[in-house]
């Protein structure tokens, strides 16, 4: 563990995403034959995703939160955000307000398939 910093949600070790997913696909439209959460979005993009909500905003905390629990968590450089690292190398991204349209999103970023849960890299915006 590295100096200063804790797993989030004092859990005790660093959790991979396959340890938090079943928490997110139980409490998010999860499809297991994509690998996807949601609906696709505006894009032709498979991998750009919309999670409706009447709350945006706490439901994309509540999403980032249950993906990084047990991560190794910092700011973004720029202050508009927030990183989380996972013990298999994911990295999982909050932007309460995305560059491309506003809405809170999330970004995951897989790099080992075998550690996720099923879940595929993906973008998802919270919109109403």
């Amino acid at each position: 563990m590295k100096m200063g910093f804790g797993y989030k949600g004092d859990t005790g070790h660093h959790h991979t995403l396959g340890e938090n997913a079943a928490s997110l696909k139980k409490s998010f439209g999860f499809n297991p034959s994509s690998g996807y959460f949601g609906k696709p979005g505006k894009s032709n993009d498979k991998s750009k995703r919309n999670i409706e909500s009447n709350d945006p905003a706490k439901t994309a905390k509540d999403f980032y939160d249950k993906a990084t629990y047990g991560g190794i968590e910092k700011p973004l450089k720029n202050g508009k955000g927030w990183k989380t690292e996972m013990k298999d190398g994911t990295t999982v991204v909050f932007r309460e307000t995305s560059s491309s349209d506003g809405s809170p999103a999330v970004n995951i970023s897989i790099t080992s398939s075998t550690s996720s849960g099923g879940i595929k890299t993906q973008k998802i915006h919270f919109v109403k």
